[in-house]
């Protein structure tokens, strides 16, 4: 299989309060692994384990201190994003006043691709996720798990070569749902890398191939079929 992601080396520090008295808080501490192509990999670990950081990192959203991240044998730098990223956080926001279509239309505009182009991939990912016989009503009507599900019809216009969710589909079961593990499921294997970050081990069993366990910014393990140990430590 083609490596797809090359974490090697990274380490981040946050500071906090006035320079005189400013307090480092490390957030990823020499973190490094592989993803392959195709691969959809867990991130578990607490609250303040380092996930959302590392997957901001990951998308290019934040700059880590030191080492390197490697997309399809592209590096992230300060000027340079590998294309294909698609990063949904946990509560994305969008205009509460657009509908689910319009909503989709809107984010479509922020990629190259032709009007009717973007037209279909709309459709198409109102489709995969679902969302179609919710397409005209307004996003502030919505449910969580039905936002959740706009967060995800949203990574898939673009075409991207890697989705990158924040426990975008956690809490509402969705990780259960069997349309929407086949629909993991079928983008793999079109060749998209899927990377998921959950507290909670038991909702990536399921799916995910590989879990990695985050414990205050280090990567502990990264094996597959983790979730079930994980789960125990985790409760």
């Amino acid at each position: 299989m083609r490596i797809a992601l090359s974490v090697r080396g990274l380490n981040k520090t946050y500071h906090s309060g006035a320079r005189s008295r400013a307090m480092a808080i490390p957030a990823l501490r020499d973190v490094s692994f592989d993803v392959e192509a195709g691969e959809i990999v867990g991130m578990v670990g607490r609250p303040g384990a380092g996930k959302s950081t590392l997957l901001l990192c990951l998308a290019g959203l934040l700059r880590c201190d030191d080492g390197s991240i490697n997309w399809f044998g592209e590096q992230i730098t300060g000027h340079h994003v590998p294309p294909g990223l698609a990063y949904i956080p946990q509560r994305a926001g969008y205009y509460s006043f657009l509908t689910v279509r319009e909503a989709l239309e809107y984010y479509a505009t922020l990629h190259d691709l032709s009007t009717a182009n973007r037209a279909a991939q709309v459709e198409a990912a109102l489709r995969e996720v679902s969302l179609h016989i919710h397409a005209t009503r307004r996003v502030s009507s919505l449910a969580p798990s039905l936002l959740q599900r706009l967060g995800l019809a949203q990574s898939l216009i673009g075409s991207p070569r890697a989705i990158l969710l924040d426990e975008t589909l956690c809490g509402e079961g969705l990780l259960f749902d069997r349309d929407v593990v086949s629909l993991l499921t079928r983008l793999t294997r079109r060749g998209i890398t899927i990377i998921l970050a959950a507290p909670n081990p038991v909702e990536l069993h399921r799916i995910a191939a590989r879990v990695i366990n985050l414990i205050e910014g280090r990567v502990v393990a990264s094996r597959p079929q983790l979730a079930a140990r994980v789960a125990e430590r985790f409760g």
